[in-house]
């Protein structure tokens, strides 16, 4: 799985993708390196058959964000939409993420450069910025796992908050720049894993934008009937969920349906609350 567990968890069995990629590349052209080449592999061909289903359904910081936005609609506190120009920036942000971690990493690991002296400093570079460092450190220390002795950076620190912060606000802040979902982004399209839409049964509604927690406005815009994922799409199926009209949006693997929008079948049924709700939660 792309980040199943965490180099900072005291006797983790498996680390996130983004460690062994980080720590191969820094190694040179021995060492872990093919290892990563070979584990980046295999993330690649998950991601090709099942997209980026592992953000909405699986990633531990995707729940936890689902958390702090089920806090924040309890405190009555409206969600801070993005404006489009924000969104758009922060698509890329992701793969600016992404490109330095790899272009950080191959720089110490080519001997040529001289950079083998800052290993210490920069080797995993995103490690170093992860909230997960500071998360899972604190709640050991909490739990008694490791002494509470154990000093954070304060890089670690910040960026603990700035999750926390972030996510409360605004709905999955976190997914728009995470470089692991970047790395998945970049072959999301290809997926076997899709959601399709039947134009001709929208009514423009725009209940799927609205309740889509990534603001994936490809799937109320398009207004032709086929695919309407892409690289922002989690495959979460709310839109689905929530979809009045039968069968204008399903979520699909291959040629087989997975789940399909329905109709509610009566006036002021639980599903229109559904959508009320989930709407608040930004």
């Amino acid at each position: 799985m792309p980040n199943a567990s965490c180099r900072y968890i005291e006797s983790a069995p498996t680390y996130c993708f983004f460690y062994p990629l980080q720590d191969g590349l820094t190694t040179g052209f021995g060492g872990y390196f093919i290892d990563a080449i070979f584990l980046v592999l295999i993330v690649t061909v998950l991601i090709i058959i099942l997209g980026r289903i592992w953000c909405s359904w699986i990633c531990p910081f995707g729940f936890m964000q689902e958390l702090l936005s089920d806090l924040r609609n309890k405190l009555n506190i409206p969600p801070l939409r993005l404006k489009w120009t924000h969104r758009v920036l922060l698509r890329q942000v992701k793969y600016a993420i992404l490109f330095f971690t790899v272009l950080i990493s191959i720089s110490i690991g080519i001997s040529a450069l001289g950079l083998t002296e800052t290993q210490a400093t920069f080797a995993l570079p995103f490690c170093q910025v992860c909230p997960a460092k500071g998360f899972f450190t604190i709640f050991q220390q909490i739990g008694g796992i490791i002494p509470p002795s154990t000093t954070l950076p304060f890089i670690a620190i910040f960026m603990l908050l700035f999750f926390i912060f972030t996510s409360f606000f605004t709905r999955m802040f976190w997914c728009r720049v995470c470089p692991m979902g970047g790395y998945m982004a970049l072959f999301a399209t290809r997926s076997l894993v899709w959601l399709y839409k039947d134009a001709d049964k929208c009514t423009k509604c725009r209940i799927c934008l609205r309740v889509c927690p990534m603001d994936h406005d490809k799937v109320f815009e398009h207004m032709k009937t086929g695919d309407v994922g892409g690289e922002d799409c989690t495959l979460c199926g709310k839109c689905v969920e929530m979809c009045p009209e039968d069968g204008c949006l399903s979520l699909n693997f291959m040629s087989k349906r997975l789940t399909v929008s329905r109709k509610p079948k009566f006036r002021g049924t639980g599903k229109r609350i559904s959508i009320k709700s989930e709407i608040s939660r930004g």
